[in-house]
């Protein structure tokens, strides 16, 4: 969905001049990454641990079209931190 459609149930003035078209999904497709998840509309969550080449969004976020969903990178982009 681009950023210009509008979303059923969305806020009014949520500001999405911001907002990527681009999830966690869909860059590094290459490598493991863990992905957090957390739905705004009804404030369920989960941590998934994306394996190479897995571009599948999140089963809730599939299921709910009209929930606004956000997505963020957990890990240090395959660089252990915390190990120096």
């Amino acid at each position: 969905m681009s950023r210009n459609q509008r979303v059923v149930g969305s806020a009014e003035n949520v500001d999405l001049r911001e907002a990527e078209d681009v999830t966690p999904f869909d860059r590094d497709v290459d490598e493991r990454r863990v992905i957090g998840c957390y739905c705004c509309t009804c404030e369920a969550s989960t941590t998934l641990l994306v394996e190479p080449g897995r571009t599948r969004r999140w089963v809730h976020d599939v299921a709910n079209p009209s929930h606004v969903v956000d997505y963020w990178r957990e890990d240090s982009g395959g660089a252990a931190d915390g190990d120096d």
